[in-house]
C-alpha cells in the first residue's frame, strides 16, 4: 500500500499483481474486438480514415486497441522473464505462445480459405510458388504482410490477405530486446534499471515529439510506438511496488491528454494514460466480470483469424455494410478463436518446460563432445 502524509492509502500495482486473478484475458478480446471494428470498417470502404475514434482522438480505435496489446505484453513478458530459469525457457515459453497459433492459421488461410476465394484455377494457386513463399514468410513472420496468388484482388483494401499479422513481428522484436536487457543483467539491477530507462525512454519521447513518428506506413514509426508502449508496460513492472493504482489517476491522466489535444506531447501522453487505464481494468473491477478470465485467452485467435473472414466477406457481400461486417467477422472468427485456444495454443504451452529441458539437455550433450 502506498500512504500518504494524511494517512490515505492505496492500493499500489504491485500490491494488486497477486495471482492470476485479472482482467487481462478480458481486456485482450475487447481489444482484439476492438481491432475487428476498426478494420470492419476498413475492409468495406478501403478508406482509412473512416474508422472509428480517428476524429476523436486522432488515431483510429485500432491503434489504441493495439497499443493495450503492447502494454500488456510488456508488462507480462517481464514478470515472465523474472519468473524464467534461463534465456532458453523464456524463448521457448514466448515462441510457443506465438508459433503455434500463427502457424496453423496461416496454413487454414493459405490452403483452405486460398483455395476456395482465389481467381485462380485451384490446382494453378496450389502449385504456385507464391503460396509457399507465402506460407513460410508469414507463418515465420519474416514478412507477415504478404499477398497469396489471385486472392482478394478487387476488394476494397485489395490484395491485402491478413493486416492484422504485421505488429507481431514487432513483439517479437520487444521480446528479443527484453531479453537483451535481462541476459545483460539491468533487469536485475534497479539502478542500472534506471539509468537504461531514462535514457531509452527521453531518446524514445523526443524521437514521439516528431510527426513522423506517428506515421503508421512507416518502420521508424513503428518502432517509436511499440517500443513506447511496451516500454512503459515493462517499467510499470520494475516500479510496480510504486506506482499508485486509484480511479482519479484514470481521470486525471485522460482530462491532462485531453488537453494536450494536437500538441506535440500529446501521443505520449495518450501512451501513458492508455497504459495507467488498462492497469486500472485489470485489478480494480472485480466480481463476477473476473469469471470471464476462467474461460481461456480467445484473443490471439480472433486478432489472426478476423481479417482475412472480413476480406473473404467483403468479396462475396461486396454491399455489407461495417457495422454488418463487424458482426459477422466477430461471429466467424470468435469460434476459430476457440477451437485455436483449447486445441492449438494452450496445448503448445503445456510443453514449455519439456521443450526447454530437451533443448538445454541437447545442448550439454552437444558441448561435451570431442571436436
Amino acid at each position: 500500500m502506498i500512504e500518504n502524509r494524511g494517512g490515505w492509502a492505496v492500493a499500489s500495482l504491485g500490491d494488486l499483481n497477486q495471482g492470476h486473478d485479472n482482467n487481462f484475458n478480458l481486456i485482450r478480446v475487447l481489444a482484439a474486438v476492438a481491432v475487428a471494428l476498426s478494420h470492419s470498417y476498413l475492409t468495406v470502404t478501403g478508406d482509412p480514415s473512416t474508422r472509428p475514434l480517428i476524429a476523436e482522438t486522432g488515431f483510429t480505435l485500432g491503434y489504441h486497441a493495439v497499443n493495450v496489446f503492447f502494454v500488456i505484453s510488456g508488462f507480462l513478458v517481464t514478470q515472465s522473464w523474472m519468473r524464467s530459469s534461463s534465456i532458453i525457457s523464456f524463448a521457448t515459453a514466448r515462441a510457443l505462445r506465438i508459433y503455434p497459433g500463427i502457424i496453423i492459421s496461416t496454413l487454414f488461410v493459405t490452403l483452405v480459405l486460398g483455395t476456395a476465394m482465389t481467381a485462380l484455377p485451384a490446382t494453378e494457386y496450389l502449385t504456385s510458388p507464391e503460396t509457399y513463399l507465402y506460407l513460410t514468410i508469414t507463418a515465420s513472420l519474416v514478412e507477415p504482410s504478404g499477398s497469396l496468388p489471385g486472392l482478394f484482388l478487387t476488394t476494397p483494401d485489395p490484395i491485402t490477405v491478413n493486416g492484422s499479422l504485421w505488429t507481431l513481428r514487432y513483439e517479437v522484436i520487444c521480446y528479443a530486446v527484453l531479453a537483451a536487457l535481462g541476459l545483460f543483467g539491468i533487469l536485475n539491477r534497479p539502478r542500472v534499471f534506471a539509468v537504461v530507462a531514462v535514457f531509452a525512454g527521453t531518446g524514445l519521447l523526443v524521437l514521439s515529439l516528431l510527426p513522423i513518428a506517428h506515421d503508421n506506413t512507416i518502420v521508424f514509426g513503428h518502432f517509436v510506438r511499440f517500443g513506447l508502449n511496451f516500454g512503459l508496460g515493462v517499467v510499470a513492472y520494475q516500479y510496480r511496488s510504486h506506482i499508485p493504482v486509484h480511479w482519479i489517476g484514470v481521470v486525471a491522466l485522460i482530462a491532462i491528454t485531453s488537453l494536450a489535444f494536437g500538441q506535440a506531447m500529446y501521443p505520449f501522453l495518450l501512451y501513458v494514460t492508455t497504459a495507467y487505464a488498462t492497469f486500472w481494468l485489470a485489478y480494480v473491477p472485480k466480481g463476477k466480470i473476473r469469471l470471464f478470465n476462467k474461460s481461456g485467452d480467445y484473443s490471439y485467435g480472433i486478432y489472426i483469424y478476423a481479417y482475412p473472414i472480413q476480406q473473404t466477406l467483403v468479396s462475396l457481400v461486396p454491399d455489407i455494410t461495417p457495422m454488418q461486417m463487424f458482426g459477422a467477422a466477430v461471429a466467424g472468427s470468435l469460434p476459430l478463436a476457440i477451437a485455436s485456444w483449447h486445441l492449438v495454443e494452450h496445448p503448445a504451452l503445456r510443453w514449455k518446460r519439456p521443450l526447454a529441458d530437451f533443448i538445454v539437455e541437447n545442448a550439454r550433450l552437444a558441448a561435451r563432445k570431442p571436436v
